[in-house]
């Protein structure tokens, strides 16, 4: 058992590249990780990390190590998922990971009453746009936009929630409304850093053509914040948007764009209890949402006033 300790913060810092990396992916502190990294060395009397101005390089015996390495995690691993598969206590830790606006919209309501009835339940759940590894359990449950490929995985569709693109009335007013079908040129606009290919076509496939990427981010409500200052044109959450003041539909009469959301977990660990309890919360919500999720609440837009 240590020296399958040993492996686990021998790959961590292999695909960190840094003892801090290593320290949030493990979640010890760097000082445990450099401490750990030393003992090993010591034991296998080789040096399997070389510092560079880049991070940690792996070293000739790190390498022929590596695989053997990956192999007894993959084995481990698996050993772990199907001991939890095969759990039927509806109780301890489920790992969720899923999108800022999801999890502000659908999951956390949802999760308040499941860990209301369920005390015994605990739920880590983890923010943000990187995709988790599953199959290494960085996470047991995914609610995520595009669809993995991975054949051990388990997908199931939960809905679909609609983006479009919104407007400040105060960048209206400096820089005009964009005619639709005619291209966003000359509007700055507002986007994640990467936009994974699978989610088709941004701002309702308008040509992006002399438009200026102003802002990117990774969080939605950053988003959210940066339209209401008037900063650029972005593409967000109807859900969400259309509840925030200063915000309003770019095109209120286009329908929103529908991106379908889908509930991931490994094939091993779908018949554990107390995984089965946080997937049928969050199947129930996003039924009892659905309207909400894929149209929002639109607000009609404030024609100005003639003068007589």
């Amino acid at each position: 058992m240590d020296q399958w300790d040993d492996i686990r913060f021998f790959l961590a810092i292999a695909r960190e590249r840094s003892l801090s990396g290593a320290a949030r992916a493990l979640r010890v502190d760097h000082a445990t990780v450099g401490r750990r990294l030393g003992a090993f060395e010591r034991r296998l009397s080789a040096k399997l990390f070389s510092r560079t101005p880049e991070g940690f390089a792996i070293t000739s015996a790190g390498q022929a190590i590596l695989n053997h390495a990956e192999g007894m995690e993959a084995a481990a691993l698996a050993v772990e998922r199907i001991t939890i598969g095969h759990d039927t206590s509806a109780s301890g830790l489920v790992r969720l990971t899923t999108l800022e606006m999801l999890a502000h919209q659908v999951i956390l309501p949802a999760l308040a009453t499941l860990l209301d009835k369920n005390p015994q339940l605990q739920v880590d759940l983890l923010v943000g746009l990187r995709t988790l590894d599953i199959a290494r359990r960085q996470a047991d449950i995914a609610v995520r936009i595009p669809r993995p490929t991975d054949s051990n995985l388990v997908c199931r569709k939960l809905g679909e929630i609609g983006v479009t693109v919104y407007a400040s009335p105060r960048y209206l007013a400096a820089r005009g409304r964009p005619r639709r079908g005619m291209g966003l040129r000359g509007h700055s606009l507002i986007n994640f850093p990467i936009t994974p290919p699978e989610l088709g076509v941004q701002f309702h496939g308008e040509s992006l053509e002399g438009a200026v990427v102003a802002m990117h981010t990774t969080s939605g409500f950053a988003q959210i914040k940066a339209v209401a200052e008037g900063i650029g044109l972005c593409e967000l959450t109807c859900c969400v948007a259309d509840e925030y003041p200063g915000l309003e539909r770019l095109w209120p009469d286009v329908r929103p764009t529908m991106r379908p959301v889908w509930m991931v977990t490994h094939q091993d660990l779908r018949r554990s209890a107390k995984i089965r309890l946080v997937s049928n919360a969050i199947v129930e919500a996003f039924e009892r949402d659905a309207a909400v999720l894929r149209y929002g609440r639109p607000r009609k837009r404030r024609e100005p006033r003639t003068r007589h």
